[in-house]
């Protein structure tokens, strides 16, 4: 299967978006996931579902990001690799940043541990 058709595998698992240089890590829910031309070359474009930011590096908790509910990455920068239990790695050495995709059934930060996401999973009884 090409990288095209299997990051579609990955709708209603998630991404997590870190970099320890900027000291900065982000997870979030897969609602959407494709690969695009762009203008330099394949693109990631990721749909989220909810988007959490977390507090400190390594996070010491989570809370809701509002700013955010699309990731893309060029594609040029990147190596891309699987790595255990299904997961996909894109790591760039230019912007120091590593994204790992979580299949559905993988590893996952409960939304309702998410500080301000908490009361909408409670509400619903989804996670």
């Amino acid at each position: 299967m090409d990288i095209k058709e299997q990051v579609k595998t990955y709708v209603g698992g998630q991404i997590e978006i870190q970099n320890s240089f900027e000291e900065y890590i982000y997870r979030g829910e897969i609602e959407r996931i494709s690969i695009e031309k762009g203008s330099c070359g394949d693109e990631l474009h990721v749909g989220l579902a909810w988007l959490a930011k977390g507090k400190g590096f390594p996070p010491q908790g989570w809370v809701k990001d509002d700013k955010q509910d699309y990731y893309r990455a060029s594609l040029l920068i990147y190596s891309i690799f699987p790595i255990s239990d299904g997961r996909i790695c894109c790591n760039s050495s230019i912007n120091h940043e590593t994204v790992v995709l979580f299949p559905k059934n993988g590893s996952k930060l409960d939304p309702s541990k998410v500080e301000g996401l908490e009361a909408k999973f409670e509400e619903t009884g989804t996670k």
